[in-house]
């Protein structure tokens, strides 16, 4: 998926970018200036220079190639590296004879990037400089909008890497990954626990690659069981009755909400749409004569057997 994403950052032309035109019709702010409420922008002519062009592009295929697409993540599209490891692959990270180091142009770049609202930025204290910089990142979905890329195939590749992820046994591995780096992120003391504006974008952001219709699943199914309490209630039924019924809807919606977050049902309604109806049905009747008890107890093998007998499962 990063090799998707970086080719689409290394083709895009700035000078055509209708954001970055519009930012630059109002005019940058820095971010010295951002709780200056004295401070006017100043217009800029519509096209920027060669060098910050570069800059942004080399920023955005950075970004892209170390960004976390796992969708399992509770934020997702956050960038696994300091910005300051982000500056060494730009090639524009400085160190001086003193020790200090410098990348003025990779900040820059950012700074244009949080702007447009392709990019969050959390700022902390560094504890080793003691300035205050850039320390944890994520991807907005304008990022990806703006550069070409629709939500069906971000939502279509982040399914993909799921399912790449289960067949060759990373699942847990890129676990490992994302806690290891909420680990360092812990122990530098980069909280966002109280910024709760900041916690509802990225929630935003997670909601806008989860598909629709898992969105409107648990709607539809509440009103679904209301009508039905309300018919009953008509029909003068027993408490213990209703209580009953809605028990019963309550787990067929949780048990169509797992089925929905398996990437392996999700392949297998995709196919049964491309393929006969009749044929699904046969392949489903088949394996639960052979194992009845398996899409109960394991619907992620149950599925994933299913796309195996039909030839569907991607390689």
């Amino acid at each position: 998926m990063a090799s998707k994403v970086v080719a689409r950052m290394a083709g895009h032309d700035w000078r055509r970018n209708a954001d970055l035109i519009a930012l630059r019709q109002t005019g940058y702010v820095p971010y010295t200036q951002r709780n200056n409420p004295d401070y006017q922008p100043q217009p800029m002519r519509l096209c920027a220079r060669s060098e910050s062009r570069e800059a942004l592009t080399a920023l955005t295929e950075v970004l892209g190639a170390n960004c976390d697409y796992n969708p399992d993540s509770d934020y997702p599209f956050e960038i696994l590296l300091p910005f300051e490891t982000v500056a060494k692959y730009m090639g524009v990270l400085h160190v001086y004879e003193s020790g200090r180091k410098a990348y003025d142009v990779a900040l820059n770049a950012l700074s244009v990037l949080e702007q447009l609202e392709y990019v969050i930025v959390s700022r902390g204290r560094d504890s080793d400089s003691g300035q205050n910089k850039p320390l944890r990142l994520w991807l907005t979905d304008r990022f990806f909008t703006s550069h070409g890329i629709a939500v069906e195939d971000i939502r279509q590749w982040l399914n993909q890497y799921r399912l790449w992820a289960m067949k060759n046994g990373l699942t847990e591995t890129l676990k490992q990954k994302y806690e290891r780096h909420l680990v360092r992120i812990n122990r530098l003391g980069i909280d966002i626990e109280r910024k709760h504006s900041l916690k509802n974008r990225l929630k935003q952001i997670k909601r806008w690659v989860v598909s629709p219709d898992l969105q409107n699943l648990k709607k539809d199914a509440e009103a679904a069981i209301e009508d039905e309490l309300a018919r009953r209630q008509q029909d003068e039924h027993r408490l213990d009755t209703l209580l009953d019924a809605s028990a019963d809807s309550i787990r067929q919606l949780a048990s169509a909400k797992r089925r929905n977050q398996n990437g392996f049902y999700q392949t297998w309604v995709n196919w049964t749409m491309k393929m006969s109806p009749i044929q699904a049905m046969q392949l489903e009747a088949m394996l639960k004569r052979e194992q009845p008890a398996l899409l109960a107890e394991n619907p992620e093998a149950y599925y994933r057997l299913l796309l195996e007998r039909a030839g569907a499962l991607p390689t």
